[in-house]
């Protein structure tokens, strides 16, 4: 079947249309949103991960754009959509700065799981500071802290480049040859038209239904998620929940007749909501997947595949052991018979519409900004950036390690990572993210290919080696700029901006930070509850390349990769026969690829009152239209009742108590 004549593809691809004319969204009022994030949402951030673990990153982009709506409003001015959507941009990149990385290091290095590892000494000095008379001063401004805090944004600058200018080949690959409909966009753009309609005055259809679903955000999410933080808030010893968080685990009520099968039901709205916005089949596709694992399972227990699986594990340790036994191969097949059907897909596409690739740069110059346009740039830019940066990463990795790879395959082993995987896997992530908006996410790839090397020592996975996957964010945001006619060249000016300012800002507030209290210590509860589990499964994977025997050899069958593959290029061959859509093809690999069950349960039920309930009495292309706008709206409601309880436990944690 090919993808330009999959129905359900092209409803979607044509759910909003793009613009004729495109606008550069980068001026004086971005850069002032960005200072204002940095200044005032950066350090929240930092503060309410360490304290609480939480991530306001989408309630923080909200409250943002609304509190820049009213401002335009109070001024007599108002705010274009591209604009809105670079506020949105601005939020996503400057809400997760580097510091925590550097919070977690002097920990790491200090702790007590490094120590009974015997891995204390093996940290080396340009991964952070090891004596315990730097540590002690808690303060990142000594020369100690100069190379960790250099390479550290050196490494993140070019992954950054490397992120757009890759994402912008895959998205120029997969949206414009291929007309994938990336059902993600679509609900991004809704909800900055929402907004653009409410400023305007207009208030028409699209914010009448962002309202509808931000209400339902704000009261679902208050008894899901906003009632437990705030519980503890008011003094509760123990966060008083309504539903199980993160999900109703059955596993072990299950075990009996379903043995090594993770069970149960996730309670959070918001997957319920994103099954009604996703594409059904998709979605369908998913649970399909779930339902041949629950049968699969106890039949692969029973002859002895699935070894590690132990009566009264949970979801997350089934999930794990049938990995490490099974799925880990199984999955490296699927995730192959999908790379070698998009790479036919796209050929196909690309016999059936021969227009040569650069079709939409040819007027533009490389790298040169015009005054109108939607920023594209040629191909050949796209490949020379990203071979350069992947040797300049090639060349850090060595010359970190002084070029001595101790006779192992680690040289090897980077070649690969930077030119075989990372473009293999970015493009596969890039066709499901815009085929279902899923990602692939293969576990244990970078952990068995340092262990087969044979390179000997902690060094190897605290490199900033060059294996990243580039297919999912960026896409999925240039799809979104082109819907709300924005111009690339603004989302390239944000980085060159935003970058140095996280890094700036990151480096002044964690230094006051760490000034107040040792991390983790009782002034940083969530910090001191989990690090040291963190710190426990990082050891024990770094020493794995000095015990010189891991499971994850055990774990690698080169006969259950083939059939994985097998498994995968018959399933698309037998739904393709039968005229099945392709998004059932990549939803039944999800389903099948280890994700939560629980999760994917809830979507589906979305997906059914989306398509069963909702969509006959509003109409289907209606429905299709009102889903996406309706859930930006949900995500709206619920990332500020998020943030009202964050900020509540913020203040709950910072009061003063006087001992009488």
């Amino acid at each position: 079947m090919s993808v330009l004549s999959d129905k359900e593809l092209n409803q979607y691809r044509d759910l909003v249309k793009p613009p004729d004319t495109f606008e550069d969204a980068f001026g004086w009022k971005s850069f002032i949103g960005a200072v204002f994030i940095g200044l005032v949402m950066l350090p929240a951030a930092m503060f309410m991960s360490l304290s609480i673990g939480e991530n306001i990153g989408p309630a923080a982009k909200w409250v943002t754009v609304l509190l820049f709506l009213e401002m335009a409003k109070r001024a007599r001015s108002g705010l274009k959509n591209s604009e809105i959507f670079i506020l949105f941009a601005l939020v996503g990149t400057l809400i997760n700065g580097p510091m925590q990385e550097l919070f977690f290091r002097q920990f790491l290095v200090q702790s007590e799981a490094a120590r009974s590892f015997g891995l204390t000494e093996a940290f080396p000095a340009w991964y952070a500071p090891t004596q315990a008379v730097v540590l002690d001063q808690r303060t990142f401004f000594a020369w100690e802290w100069l190379m960790p805090i250099a390479l550290l944004f050196v490494s993140q600058a070019i992954q950054r480049l490397d992120s757009l200018i890759l994402g912008y080949g895959l998205f120029r690959l997969t949206s414009d040859i291929e007309k994938l409909p990336f059902p993600l966009a679509p609900i991004g753009a809704a909800g900055v038209t929402a907004l653009s309609e409410n400023q305007a005055g207009t208030e028409g259809w699209r914010w009448r239904a962002f309202s509808v679903g931000a209400a339902l955000g704000l009261l679902l999410m208050f008894v899901y998620a906003a009632v437990p933080v705030l519980s503890t808030a008011v003094g509760f010893a123990e966060p008083f929940r309504v539903f199980p968080i993160p999900w109703l685990d059955t596993t072990s009520a299950t075990e009996r007749f379903m043995p090594a099968t993770a069970t149960g039901i996730n309670f959070d709205p918001t997957h319920f909501f994103l099954g009604m916005a996703l594409p059904f089949f998709g979605v369908l596709g998913a649970f399909i997947g779930v339902i041949i694992t629950c049968i699969a399972n106890p039949m692969l227990y029973q002859i002895g595949w699935l070894p590690s699986w132990q009566p009264g594990m949970k979801t997350v340790q089934v999930l794990f052991s049938n990995t490490v036994d099974f799925y880990l191969s199984f999955g490296i097949g699927l995730s192959a018979a999908i790379a070698l059907i998009g790479l036919w897909q796209c050929l196909e596409t690309w016999r059936k519409r021969p227009a040569p690739m650069d079709v939409g740069a040819a007027a533009a110059q490389a790298v040169v900004f015009n005054s109108s346009g939607r920023g594209d740039i040629r191909t050949w830019v796209v490949v020379v950036t990203y071979v350069l940066s992947s040797i300049f990463y090639i060349a850090l990795c060595g010359w970190l390690l002084d070029w001595d790879f101790k006779g192992s395959a680690l040289f090897w082993v980077l070649i690969f990572f930077a030119f075989v995987y990372t473009p293999l896997i970015s493009y596969v992530t890039a066709r499901l993210e815009g085929i279902a908006g899923q990602a692939v996410d293969l576990p244990f790839v970078r952990e068995a290919a340092f262990i087969l090397s044979g390179y000997k020592g902690v060094e190897v996975w605290l490199l900033p080696v060059p294996i990243h996957n580039y297919g999912a964010h960026d896409t999925v945001q240039y799809r979104t700029a082109e819907l709300v006619g924005c111009s690339f060249r603004s989302i390239w000016k944000l980085t060159a901006v935003s970058l140095p300012l996280i890094f700036v800002l990151s480096l002044l507030y964690g230094q006051f930070i760490w000034s107040l209290a040792p991390i983790p210590s009782p002034v940083y509860p969530y910090a001191q509850e989990m690090w040291e589990l963190q710190a426990k499964n990082r050891c024990l994977i770094y020493s794995s390349t000095s015990a010189g025997y891991s499971p994850f050899l055990e774990a690698l069958n080169p006969w259950v990769i083939g059939a994985g593959g097998f498994i995968g290029l018959l399933s698309y061959a037998s739904l393709s026969a039968i005229g099945m859509p392709i998004l059932l093809v990549y939803g039944v690999v999800k389903g099948l690829g280890q994700s939560i069950p629980q999760s994917l349960i809830t979507e589906f039920a979305g997906a059914l009152f989306g398509r069963y309930v909702l969509a006959p009495r509003l109409g289907e292309d209606r429905w299709r239209q009102y889903a996406p706008v309706v859930f930006a709206g949900f995500s709206c409601g619920g990332g500020l009742i998020m943030m009202f309880a964050a900020g509540a436990k913020f203040l709950s944690a910072s009061v003063f108590q006087l001992t009488y």
